[in-house]
């Protein structure tokens, strides 16, 4: 009998248990099925050329199986230990994932107002995982030179209280973050030599914390924060990284959330906020409108009051943009300091303001808080080094409930009354229903005025401009006029600023030139002598780039002599951009045109730019000449204006001369020309033609 065959059939089949329990710990299906496959060759080999033999066991055969019954439970034992270490580590990973999962979810909605909540929430979370004992988000400010709170975790109870603020520097963990925007920790801060860190080392060991990791919240490269967390133990390395890769998650999840905050910060900001002056905007004035009417009792009133800056348009367009927002900051700064803890404030549009007064007791205490507006205002603003800028308002008020149960109505009475309060001399109305017929009548003509040129709606009368020695008519002014129904006309100062607002008064004001250079044209061909036509021009109309070529290729169309025409411009042009004015009016005049400065006397000139201007004729306001009889004053104005006019080889021509003693005053203080009621009213073309046959 061979021996060794023998102890081989006898121990052999261990070999083959050993080999499939080695398959376990690799985790290998591979492998597992290959040494099944193996085995089952090799007993196949051993049944054909072996198919029977006989064993023999003696004390070495059972010695050799004892061993391999130990052999066998030590392998068994080490596949259950490494079994139950994968277990163990796929539970803490599952576990994690399920933590991180619970603390995502809850940020999805998280907000300003739930933030701390949710925070606190991911501490208590992720203790019961990373089994940390302290946990700190700090949040610092955008300059690094304070740190605050914002959530705090201690495993024994013992929180460090929210909203503490401390110097970040004194910190040199801290330091080292905001500079290098780097994560920083270590596993055992025993380990740390005094050379490598001896700060960091003692800092943390007199707080017993013998591991910590910190990490920088980041948002566009900047710090806002920072995610610290403490062990009282040492920490394994292994559990080390995974727990940094956890704690890296974390942060990532607080800067999806701070981004998500800021963002609804911003959107919150752009709906309810203005971006120039940070004060409400008309959404925000409505809601605490509507609060406070709700919180009103009794017969408790409240005002509201519609600030427009009325010249901003013209600061705009003289000084630029940039002055013009320095503007509305100065102004809201102002308004500001005047509303006290009882009025709220808010930018309702480019250059207004809105103000809510409460606890109104009568008409009174509104009119004196709008004489405290008009005293500041009175004083003129300097948005830049160097100049001061006078600013005008126009206030509108309405009255909570008397104009109004609801903040949309409230405002929208307060606009209408601003709208009204330009037109007004005092700049400031109190809504009435009388303004509402107003102003809704306003409406309807502004949309009539859209169709009114196509309808020939429009019409011109003359008024003769007599020459004050001679007694005969040296010219006329072209004056227009609308036909609204046919017994029914608009008066000029109520549908020209209409025309100025809606930009039609080019359309109109081109028309005007037309007409009168036709009607100039067609009493030449009657044979009447060539009379000097003056036509008023809107500082609307002048201010567009096209005016001067536009004026001058009509004139030249219908071929009348440029001296011939006079285009009378108002002193109120001459404080809009001053420089492109003067180039305009040179232009024109040495085409041959000549220009009048209408109303003299009703605005502001300065002597100096008098001297500048190219003029040929100054027009002296029918409100001096009204009263030049009875008051010395107005005497001397219209001789000042006079001899101004000498002075500066200009002729002069008085309007509004209805009375013979107003007619020889003006002559003899020898004023070139007369123009009014006392020789005729504006006239029809045909009516003209008629004066000009009877004189």
């Amino acid at each position: 009998m061979v021996t060794n065959t023998n102890t081989g059939a006898v121990t052999i089949w261990v070999a083959y248990i050993i080999f499939l329990l080695i398959t376990v710990v690799l985790n290998s299906k591979h492998h597992a099925l290959i040494f099944t496959i193996l085995c089952i060759l090799l007993e196949v080999l051993f049944w054909i050329f072996i198919p029977e033999i006989t064993v023999t066991i003696d004390g070495n055969e059972y010695v050799t199986r004892i061993l391999i019954v130990f052999l066998s439970y030590f392998a068994i034992r080490y596949l259950t230990n490494e079994y139950s270490s994968k277990m163990k580590g796929y539970l803490n990973f599952a576990k994690e994932q399920e933590t991180l999962e619970k603390i995502s979810s809850s940020f999805i909605s998280v907000s300003n107002e739930n933030a701390g909540e949710k925070i606190d929430e991911m501490f208590q979370l992720s203790a019961e995982v990373l089994d940390f004992d302290i946990g700190y988000l700090v949040e610092f400010s955008a300059d690094y030179e304070e740190a605050l709170v914002l959530s705090a975790y201690k495993k024994n109870g013992i929180s460090e209280k929210l909203g503490t603020k401390f110097n970040p520097n004194i910190i040199p963990m801290f330091k080292t973050i905001i500079t290098e925007k780097k994560p920083i920790g270590w596993a055992d801060t025993t380990s740390l030599s005094a050379d490598e860190d001896k700060e960091a080392r003692e800092f943390f060991l007199s707080r017993e914390a013998l591991s910590y990791y910190a990490l920088p919240l980041i948002i566009e490269d900047n710090v806002f924060g920072l995610l610290l967390i403490e062990h009282h133990k040492k920490i394994d390395i292994n559990v080390w990284e995974n727990q940094i890769n956890f704690l890296g998650v974390m942060a990532n999840i607080l800067v999806d959330s701070k981004k998500k905050i800021m963002y609804e910060a911003k959107l919150y900001d752009y709906a309810y906020f203005d971006e120039l002056t940070k004060l409400a905007n008309r959404n925000m004035m409505i809601n605490k409108l509507t609060q406070n009417i709700h919180n009103l009792k009794g017969q408790e009133k409240l005002a509201v009051l519609y600030i427009e800056i009325e010249n901003l348009r013209m600061i705009n367009d003289t000084f630029g943009h940039t002055v013009g927002d320095n503007i509305i900051k100065e102004a809201a700064s102002i308004l500001k300091k005047l509303s006290q803890e009882a009025c709220c404030i808010s930018r309702i549009e480019n250059r207004a303001f809105s103000i809510v007064i409460h606890n109104v007791k009568n008409v009174e205490q509104v009119e004196n808080f709008i004489d405290k507006i008009n005293d500041a205002f009175s004083i003129p603003i300097q948005p830049t080094k160097g100049r001061k800028l006078f600013i005008t308002t126009a206030i509108g008020v309405s009255i909570y409930p008397d104009d109004g149960k609801d903040a949309e109505t409230l405002l929208q009475n307060a606009d209408l009354a601003g709208y009204e309060a330009k037109q007004s001399d005092n700049k400031v109305v109190f809504f009435s229903n009388q303004l509402t017929n107003r102003i809704a009548e306003n409406i309807i003509l502004t949309n009539r005025l859209f169709t009114a040129l196509d309808n020939n709606e429009f019409s011109l009368e003359f008024q003769p401009q007599i020459n004050g020695k001679t007694g005969k008519t040296a010219g006329v002014e072209a004056l227009l006029r609308w036909n609204y129904e046919a017994n029914r006309r608009i008066r000029p100062d109520i549908f020209i600023p209409i025309l100025e607002q809606t930009g039609l008064i080019h359309e109109v004001g081109l028309w005007v030139l037309e007409q009168s250079l036709k009607e100039h044209n067609k009493l030449i061909s009657k044979g009447f002598a060539p009379l000097r036509f003056s036509i008023n021009i809107s500082i609307i109309q002048f201010r567009d780039d096209d005016f001067v070529s536009e004026t001058v290729n009509l004139i030249k169309k219908y071929k009348v002599d440029p001296k011939y025409i006079e285009l009378e411009i108002t002193e109120t042009l001459l404080s809009v951009n001053f420089e492109d004015t003067v180039a305009k009016l040179e232009k024109l005049k040495d085409f041959g045109v000549s220009i009048a400065i209408d109303d003299f006397g009703k605005g502001y000139s300065s002597l100096h730019r008098l001297e500048i201007v190219p003029f040929n004729r100054i027009k002296i306001d029918k409100s001096i000449v009204d009263d030049i009889i009875s008051k010395k004053k107005k005497t001397v104005i219209v001789q000042t204006i006079v001899t101004l006019a000498k002075s500066l080889m200009a002729d002069t021509t008085a309007e509004g001369v209805e009375t013979k003693e107003q007619l020889d005053f003006l002559v003899d203080m020898d004023c070139d020309e007369i123009q009014g009621y006392y020789y005729s009213r504006p006239l029809p073309i045909e009516a003209l033609e008629t004066f000009l046959k009877n004189e």
